[in-house]
């Protein structure tokens, strides 16, 4: 009995070295990932302090030439002869600089982005953040009125993943959500919850 305990350390004394190894891997990997930011830290540095985007729709010429991070929601992708513009209904950015919901829009602006992009792929409803000067502001019609459209010549950008239904986190069932287990595709309540 005691040769089976002393081979049972011996092979966890070789196991051990390797999970320490696959562990520290693993959150070096982990961290590096968490250290990419969009746009660039040498953009963030460059950009002044946040102000509201409300400001930039108001007096859009007052902050001509000035660098931003805005982000939204993809309306309407057009390519022009050299450069693309990118319609987007601008949203809040969370802490990783990604748009938030759309229904806390402030307003409309428009991206300007050297070359073609295909809009098939930056179509309706994507999340695009990106780091650019504000170059002017154009007026075109909105439904039946002319709307002011801040444009902001990008510099950096970045387009989200779609999400979809299988990346979306679980929603719990309340109140009893920790009494269910996992039963063919469908919760069932776990009969012994109340003990």
């Amino acid at each position: 009995m005691f040769n089976l305990m002393k081979g049972t350390r011996t092979s966890m004394n070789r196991i051990y070295p390797f999970l320490a190894i696959s562990l520290l891997l693993g959150l070096a990997l982990s961290g590096l990932a968490g250290c990419a930011s969009t746009p660039s830290k040498k953009f963030q540095r460059q950009v002044g302090p946040a102000f509201p985007f409300k400001e930039l729709l108001q007096d859009g010429e007052a902050y001509k030439g000035r660098k931003v991070i805005l982000g939204g929601h993809i309306l309407e992708t057009k390519n022009e002869p050299q450069a693309t513009l990118i319609t987007l209904l601008q949203a809040p950015l969370d802490s990783r600089n990604k748009p938030r919901s759309r229904d806390l829009s402030e307003g409309r602006f428009l991206v300007r982005v050297q070359g073609f992009l295909d809009p098939e792929i930056y179509n309706k409803g994507r999340k695009l953040t990106v780091g650019g000067t504000v170059s002017e502001v154009l007026e075109q019609p909105l439904g039946n009125r002319l709307y002011q459209y801040p444009v902001i010549e990008a510099l950096e950008s970045h387009l989200w993943p779609k999400e979809s239904d299988d990346m979306r986190r679980f929603e719990p069932i309340y109140p009893y959500w920790w009494h269910y287990r996992w039963h063919r595709y469908r919760y069932i309540p776990d009969p012994w919850w109340a003990w």
